[in-house]
């Protein structure tokens, strides 16, 4: 018993370590190398020399991609078709409402603005569906052009049908990217009768407002061409209108932006006095009818004077009375018509607008498109 004792002592006298005591941590000794290694460089950076390895290795397709699209930059560049631009600027007249001065206060509590408001008129924003109007695009068809390239004259849409080919680029785009489109169009023209391909256009008129316009396939194709060729724009801090047309040839684009002008000027017109025009020719008609009426009434009043000249019954001198008051009637109502139809002609000088030219159509010395260095530098 004594030497079980003994040698318990004796174990807890050497120097073994002891344990940890109940409820304290634990520590133990690790050697260096049992560390796992953590590498500090970040993922985010580039090996400039790898970069550089992996692009040397793949040199010859990075050769072979640039010239391609050298070659197809070189094609396009070359085979588009030529591009004229004309373009004209406009300042159309901006008449405004006179300002109500004291009464502004008083009057914006009744909900009238008291500052100076624009005329009635077109609105801004509507100038580019004015100018790709289909009024505009069918009057534009039937136009007879001057194509230089040609040395010819045609109507707009024999030119862009039958003068104007399409281009290498065109060809090329349309049995590429095109192609199902093209598909389609050949087996619809299939079931097309050729009268519905190349017919004319009927224009019915149900009523003096309403227009019914019937066209054939070829037509609407050469309406959507004009339409992208035609650019109107408008410039709210100048109040100036740019119209810009795009042709293969610059006679025509020049010609066909001057008519684009002449009719935007001439729809601005028409939309501002349309009402004063309409008062014109309504009061002109009652002026007619009054002028002829006081010279039937001068006629019978002359007339008979001439055949009672000296022997005047009372019942002469009651017809005198009778035709020179009839003679009086109608001379008022024709002098006061008279005086209408030219108030009115005045109110229709006034209500015209005026249309400036700040740079008229001219015919363009160098062409817009293609940009051949543009195209070339986008493609490599």
């Amino acid at each position: 018993m004594s030497n079980e004792k003994n040698d318990e002592h004796h174990q807890k006298g050497t120097g073994s370590t002891p344990g940890p005591a109940e409820g304290q941590p634990e520590y133990r000794l690790v050697q260096v190398g049992s560390f796992p290694e953590y590498h500090t460089t970040s993922d985010d950076e580039i090996d400039l020399i790898e970069l550089l390895k992996t692009v040397w290795q793949g040199r010859r397709t990075i050769i072979y991609s640039v010239v391609a699209f050298m070659a197809l930059g070189l094609f396009v560049a070359l085979c588009s078709g030529e591009e004229y631009t004309s373009q004209v600027k406009l300042m159309p007249e901006v008449r405004q409402e006179a300002n109500l001065g004291r009464l502004g206060g008083v009057a914006r509590q009744f909900g009238v603005s008291g500052q100076a408001q624009p005329s009635e008129g077109i609105p801004a924003s509507l100038y580019p569906d004015v100018t790709r109007s289909l009024p505009l695009m069918m009057l534009l068809m039937e136009h007879e052009v001057y194509a230089a390239r040609h040395d010819t004259t045609a109507t707009l849409y024999m030119y862009l049908t039958e003068l104007n080919p399409p281009s290498a680029v065109d060809i090329a785009k349309k049995y590429t990217i095109g192609l199902p489109f093209t598909v389609l169009g050949g087996i619809r023209s299939l079931f097309e009768d050729e009268e519905e391909l190349r017919g004319e256009i009927w224009l019915e008129e149900p009523s003096p407002v309403v227009q019914i316009i019937r066209m054939n396939r070829i037509q609407w194709e050469v309406i959507e061409d004009l339409r992208e060729r035609i650019n109107t724009s408008y410039n709210d801090q100048n109040g100036t209108i740019e119209v810009r047309v795009q042709m293969p040839d610059a006679e025509v684009a020049a010609e066909v932006a001057y008519q684009v002008v002449l009719f935007l000027t001439d729809y601005i017109k028409a939309y501002r006095t349309e009402k004063a025009a309409g008062n014109v020719m309504f009061i002109e008609g009652r002026y007619e009818e009054a002028r002829q009426r006081f010279e039937e009434a001068q006629e019978r009043l002359a007339r008979f004077r001439d055949e009672n000249r000296g022997q005047l019954t009372e019942l002469a001198r009651t017809r005198e009375q009778r035709l020179q008051s009839e003679y009086d009637l109608t001379f008022n109502l024709y002098n006061s018509m008279a005086e209408r139809f030219e108030e009115a002609r005045i109110t229709l000088q006034q209500e015209t607008p005026v249309v400036n030219v700040i740079e008229p159509a001219a015919v363009p010395d160098k062409r817009s498109s293609p940009k051949r260095a543009r195209i070339m530098i986008i493609y490599v």
